[in-house]
């Protein structure tokens, strides 16, 4: 049973890895949203209070960082504050320097991260191959639906995977799940959120498409179950 497990497992990770492009196109363009959301706030006084006050637990962060951005460049900017910031993205990004220094040791220690020293305060990171194929799985694992809203839809996923990509479904399924659907049956799952374009990303990285109805429709809207579950 473990090997058939681990044999879906690396089958996963494989199709994955193949498709890290098409994922970091994506943490790239969410980075982006997250940073106009936050155009308007003080996020550089209100960042480094939270790291002050409670410290940022960076190691996964790094790595989701370093997998957008390709290189970081880390600079102390108060006593106990590093910033960091990227090319693919406009804003800086504060942490707790012992915090940051703890993780940064552990990441460098698993051979995820190479440190390349500027000056006395300054210090870029990058990801070893490692660390690439570990950020991306960590970012997928984390992959979620952004900003759940209801609009008045209900998003219908359908599909009908053959058991020769049974590794594939049961990935599929396990996703659709962790993002939130509830499931109506075996291989119908529904939620009331947008959500085409994560469901649509999960479905090309796993190269399905083939296999899956996605529909959109009010036709649930008087389910009380259903209501009630996303109440």
């Amino acid at each position: 049973m473990n090997k058939i497990k681990n044999k879906r497992e690396n089958k996963f990770k494989i199709t994955l890895h193949n498709k890290q492009g098409l994922f970091i196109k994506y943490l790239g363009e969410e980075w982006k949203e997250a940073e106009k959301a936050f155009a308007k706030q003080k996020e550089k006084e209100r960042l480094i209070e939270l790291a002050k006050n409670t410290g940022v637990v960076a190691g996964k962060l790094l790595l989701g960082l370093l997998a957008v951005g390709g290189v970081l460049t880390v600079a102390a900017v108060a006593p106990n504050i590093f910033s960091a910031f990227g090319h693919s993205f406009q804003k800086r990004r504060y942490f707790d320097k012992q915090q940051f220094n703890k993780d940064k040791k552990y990441l460098k220690r698993h051979n995820l991260i190479k440190i390349k020293k500027i000056n006395k305060n300054t210090f870029e990171l990058y990801l070893t191959e490692k660390g690439k194929n570990k950020s991306i799985e960590e970012s997928f694992k984390n992959f979620k639906i952004q900003k759940p809203q209801k609009d008045g839809y209900w998003r219908v996923v359908m599909f009908d995977i053959p058991n020769k990509y049974k590794w594939a479904r049961d990935a599929f399924r396990r996703k659709l799940r962790i993002m939130g659907f509830h499931q109506l049956q075996e291989s119908v799952f529904i939620l009331p959120y947008p959500c085409e374009k994560e469901v649509i990303l999960l479905i090309e990285i796993l190269n399905i498409a083939d296999f899956i109805h996605l529909i959109k429709t009010k036709d649930f809207s008087e389910n009380k179950e259903l209501n009630e579950a996303f109440s």
